[in-house]
């Protein structure tokens, strides 16, 4: 197989799937490199692009996929040399190698107990009990222009109030991250804002905008209430996630209880580490 065939079909495996990802292909079985008699498979490939940083993932993947095999081929030759020179049998290399074989069993039995925990009927439960227990609550849909002080803020206000339009103040005005989108913040509830801008903007009838600057930690606010609706329940494909963050961490508390309980466990208070340290 020719090396663009190799790319192309190593970048199209990882851009269909994550490390966790079921597949109807083993990456194992795929050939992405040899070394003489030594394989270097595509499952390989995807296992070290999985664990690069954000900035390099985000290269095109025929430019990633090269180094990658090429580091791959490296640290092949490099351990080659290491078992050469008998270093699998040095005590310490032996006591580093038991510690990462620990971290991998924990890692792998882990992964395994969180995909237990976070079944589909799980899921199902959690949101039918969220849908028992939801009661309505009214969300805003509100436009906002931020500003470092008072009276830019009143400048402001007098422009709105003289016809100028909200939308393209905010584009130019505003120094917050929704003044691209003409200052629109989207929907939201009680809780979500800071407590002056909340206050400011559930006491606004729909469509008015507040004619004194609201001041609050990051600035000074001109607030439009765009609209105001009675929340509903979200839907279930909307909360997924954060359904299953919510069991996950449930889930690792109690698994924490439950390896702890009747372990003798004693934690060295971190100063007296350092003065064994420094002596």
């Amino acid at each position: 197989m020719s090396s663009f065939k190799i790319i192309f079909l190593v970048a199209k495996i990882i851009l269909t799937l994550s490390i966790t990802a079921a597949s109807a292909k083993d990456l194992n079985n795929i050939v992405a490199a040899k070394v003489n008699d030594h394989i270097i498979s595509a499952q390989d490939v995807l296992n070290v692009i999985n664990t690069l940083p954000q900035n390099i993932k985000k290269k095109p993947l025929p430019e990633i996929y090269p180094r990658v095999v090429n580091e791959l081929i490296n640290q092949y030759l490099i351990t080659k040399q290491a078992y050469n020179e008998k270093l699998d049998l040095d005590q310490k290399v032996i006591n580093l190698v038991k510690k990462s074989q620990d971290k991998i069993l924990a890692k792998y039995w882990l992964n395994n107990y969180i995909k237990n925990e976070i079944k589909e009927e799980k899921i199902k439960t959690f949101y039918n009990n969220y849908l028992k227990s939801f009661q309505t609550f009214k969300e805003a849909n509100a436009s906002h222009i931020l500003v470092k002080n008072n009276e830019e803020a009143r400048a402001i206000i007098k422009k709105i109030n003289n016809k100028a339009k909200f939308s393209e103040l905010a584009k130019t005005h505003s120094t917050g991250p929704s003044g691209k989108n003409g200052g629109n913040l989207g929907w939201f509830g009680p809780g979500q804002m800071v407590k002056e801008f909340e206050q400011a903007t559930f006491s606004l009838e729909k469509g008015e905008i507040s004619q004194e600057p609201v001041k609050t930690k990051f600035g000074f606010h001109i607030i439009k209430l765009n609209d105001i609706r009675d929340a509903k329940p979200k839907k279930l494909e909307e909360i997924k996630q954060n359904i299953i963050d919510k069991i996950t961490k449930i889930s690792l508390s109690n698994l924490e209880n439950e390896i702890r309980n009747n372990q003798k466990i004693k934690i060295i208070n971190f100063e007296d580490i350092v003065k064994k340290v420094n002596k």
